[in-house]
Formats: structure tokens, C-alpha cells, sequence
């Protein structure tokens, strides 16, 4: 599978535990067109990527435990060099969002 196909999956997944629309594992395999067990291990590499996941069982779906955005591209380890908007994204972070500074 190439990089960019796997990516998108962690996208899409996530898009779906962020809004809670996930449904039970068995569904949301479906809804994303892939195994049971291999939504189970795309989610544990999530969890390993940092991402704060569960099954809820009252919502009957995937949840975070706390609000997160999945980031992906390159970071400069240099601070003098600046990044080109059309540079390809490759590599997955999930980093917190402050939800007191995000408030509406």
C-alpha cells in the first residue's frame, strides 16, 4: 500500500472519531471499507502515534478522551528555513488542541 493511501486512512479515520460518527468496530470497518482486524490495527497505531482513542460504549462509537488534531507533513528542524505550500505532506503527529484558546 503506498504511503499517501495509508495517510489518507488515518484521515479519514480520524474525521470520523472526531465528530463521533464511527458506529461500533464492525461498522466502521465497513464504513471505511476495510477488515475488522485491520481497523484494529490502524487504531492501535493511532494510540501509538499519541492519539487519546476509546470505544465508548453510550455513544456506541469511537471518542477521543480529549480534543486532538492529526497533523501530517515534514517539520524543519531548521529554524531559518521556511516551507513551500505546495511541499508533499508525508508522516502522522496527533497533538492536543487547548481547548481555552479554541472556544467559540
Amino acid at each position: 500500500m503506498s504511503v499517501n493511501k495509508h495517510l489518507d486512512r488515518l484521515r479519514r479515520m480520524h474525521q470520523f472519531i472526531k465528530f463521533k460518527r464511527t458506529g461500533t468496530p464492525e461498522v466502521f470497518a465497513e464504513k471505511m471499507g476495510l477488515s475488522t482486524s485491520l481497523l484494529y490495527r490502524l487504531i492501535a497505531e493511532m494510540k501509538a502515534l499519541g492519539a487519546p482513542v476509546h470505544f465508548c460504549f453510550h455513544r456506541q462509537s469511537y471518542v477521543y478522551y480529549e480534543p486532538v488534531e492529526l497533523q501530517l507533513g515534514f517539520v524543519s528542524t531548521n529554524p531559518g528555513t521556511r516551507r513551500n505550500d505546495s511541499d508533499t505532506s508525508v508522516g502522522a503527529t496527533i497533538r492536543s488542541i487547548d481547548t481555552a484558546t479554541h472556544a467559540a
